[in-house]
């Protein structure tokens, strides 16, 4: 099955219940968001091949610096009120990159840290032809993914094949939500609690539809709005010792919600200027 296209219909409606939008606990714990492990075969672009040596240091940091590594399920009782310690975190994986299971789930595993895994069940042992800087990387099979939960990663969904979760119809966010669940249910054997956008975006409809289809949390990257779009830490192959300690400060937190909003700004001057233009007589449409 593929995921079809855009059809000629409207995107999906936006209602005027908008879910998770109660927003996070103050102090909600860090979750932080990987991609690639290892040695990068060429060039590495968007910095997403974390060192095997590097990602230990990190785990081990947190350890030292009295960081307590939650599961998904500590984690949602967090969201929903239980007393949780303020240096808390949830580790994220985005994609279901072959390295995961040969670098990362080892490291996390002799260290007893959960983790959550989001993969594309439309790519289960393809390769990652979304990206055009990585379009050979191999992804995991069925068959590899379903020895992760005893190891301790949990696997989530990310859309059927990495689609941008914005402007999609009906039927397009019902194959990237409900049926994307449902075969990696089928495939694994797991069930599908988490729900990562693609490229960290999305609109009312892709939440709403992602609540819908009974996932109990989702994840953005800064774009933040609630449980449904929870923020994450963008960890990356150039982050310094340094710079890993300061992305699980409090400011960094700030700053990156803060950049998180400008796209709205950025929308609404641009919709904004769209409507002058069409006030005006000969004015751009």
């Amino acid at each position: 099955m593929s995921a079809p296209e855009a059809a000629a219909q409207p995107p999906a409606s936006a209602t005027a219940h908008d879910p998770g939008r109660r927003g996070l606990p103050r102090h909600s714990p860090r979750v932080l968001m990987y991609h690639y492990f290892g040695t990068p075969p060429g060039p590495d672009p968007e910095r997403l091949f974390v060192d095997r040596a590097a990602f230990a240091a990190q785990l081990d940091h947190l350890r030292d610096a009295g960081w307590r590594a939650l599961s998904l399920d500590e984690y949602l009782d967090a969201l929903d009120g239980a007393p949780t310690p303020r240096r808390s975190y949830l580790i994220t994986i985005d994609d279901g990159h072959e390295s995961v299971r040969q670098v990362a789930a080892p490291l996390l595993a002799e260290r007893g840290i959960p983790s959550v895994l989001f993969v594309c069940p439309g790519l289960l042992g393809d390769r990652a032809r979304w990206a055009a800087a990585y379009p050979q990387e191999r992804l995991s099979t069925a068959e590899q993914l379903r020895a992760l939960p005893a190891l301790g990663m949990e696997l989530g969904v990310h859309a059927w094949d990495h689609t941008r979760m914005v402007d999609l119809d009906q039927d397009a966010l019902d194959t990237h939500v409900r049926r994307a669940k449902a075969a990696l249910e089928a495939a694994t054997g797991v069930r599908a609690r988490a729900f990562a956008y693609p490229f960290g975006t999305h609109d009312l409809a892709a939440r709403s539809a992602v609540a819908a289809a009974g996932y109990a949390v989702s994840f953005a990257v800064a774009r933040e709005h609630g449980r449904f779009a929870v923020d994450r830490v963008f960890v990356q192959s150039t982050d310094s010792p340094l710079a890993f300690r300061g992305k699980l400060s409090g400011g960094y937190r700030l700053l990156s919600r803060a950049g998180g909003r400008a796209w709205r700004l950025r929308h609404l001057v641009r919709a904004a200027r769209e409507g002058v233009g069409q006030a005006v007589p000969g004015g751009r449409r």
